[in-house]
């Protein structure tokens, strides 16, 4: 596999559990030594375990679901053990906005011993935090916090990554948070990654369709699917989002001609199932819902 990452880029690597992720994220630290082939940052190799007496890369930090904190010391001393040679004035700012941050401020004179584990959780993650490196390695760190917290931090931690300079690597299962927070997608499984971009591209123009699976709902739109006044013309199957397909706004023509078979609401929209002309189902996500045994006229949108 070959990977690149520009800086002040963030990039998610996503894939099922055991497809290879995390052992990807240690090689690229420096945790694990390779047989074959080589790491490096700016001009410099990473090297493993064999050649470091304190393995990882000085200029790497990695945020992992294993956090340590320092249980004999408070939250807030937590955060100052590493911010080793700053001012108290540039110590306490820093502490200050990392605690409010992660809502740890009317606990900032506890020590750790007492707190829970997701207290514990993000007072590590304050410390991983305390000083930007100039690559972040995110190993699914957040994965036991509230969905609002974990906005709050990944909206600072990308401020963060622009204002530095910092190249970002997130290692997530889950599509949805790869395409919200990354620039740029590296789908992986079995150990090998499938397809690399823009996460427009590998989302809207997957490469086959165990790829496309991977990263959410898709159809296959077949030459024959298509209606007879359909304005786009296919010679192949063609990968589709469910979010491509419009209400045609002509009564008479549409790409897309589908009776309407089943719709759930999933909080945020409607799940439309259809059946083409030839009988192959379709999902189609949507504002309303035109009603159950309806023939409905659709539009593929096809701007990415």
């Amino acid at each position: 596999m070959s990977l690149q990452l520009d800086k002040g880029k963030v990039l998610a690597i996503v894939g099922k559990s055991g497809s290879g992720k995390t052992t990807l994220l240690k090689c690229i630290y420096g945790l694990e030594d390779i047989a074959s082939g080589e790491v490096w940052l700016d001009d410099e190799k990473v090297l493993g375990p064999s050649f470091n007496l304190i393995p990882g890369h000085e200029n790497m930090k990695l945020v992992s679901q294993d956090f340590y904190v320092l249980d004999n010391h408070t939250i807030e001393e937590n955060i100052f053990d590493k911010l080793i040679g700053y001012t108290q004035e540039a110590k306490q700012k820093r502490a200050d906005k990392l605690l409010k941050l992660l809502e740890l401020s009317k606990l900032k004179n506890t020590k750790a011993r007492f707190l829970s584990s997701g207290q514990k959780q993000r007072v590590a993650i304050a410390r991983a935090l305390a000083l930007i490196p100039k690559v972040l390695l995110l190993d699914e760190p957040f994965s036991n916090l509230d969905k609002l917290l974990t906005e709050k931090l990944y909206a600072f931690i990308v401020a963060e990554v622009k204002k530095k300079n910092t190249s970002v690597i997130l290692i997530t299962h889950l599509a949805e948070e790869a395409l919200k927070y990354a620039d740029d997608l590296a789908v992986i499984d079995e150990g090998k990654i499938l397809q690399t971009g823009t996460k427009w591209k590998v989302y809207y123009q997957p490469k086959n369709s165990r790829l496309a699976g991977l990263l959410g709902d898709y159809n296959v739109i077949k030459p024959e699917d298509l209606s007879k006044h359909a304005k786009l013309k296919i010679k192949r199957k063609l990968f589709l989002r469910p979010d491509k397909l419009v209400f045609s706004e002509k009564s008479k023509s549409g790409d897309l001609e589908l009776k309407i078979i089943n719709c759930t609401f999933n909080g945020k929209c409607f799940e439309l199932l259809g059946e083409t002309i030839k009988g192959n189902s379709v999902m189609v996500y949507a504002t309303k819902n035109p009603g159950i045994g309806k023939t409905v006229l659709f539009d593929i949108e096809q701007d990415h």
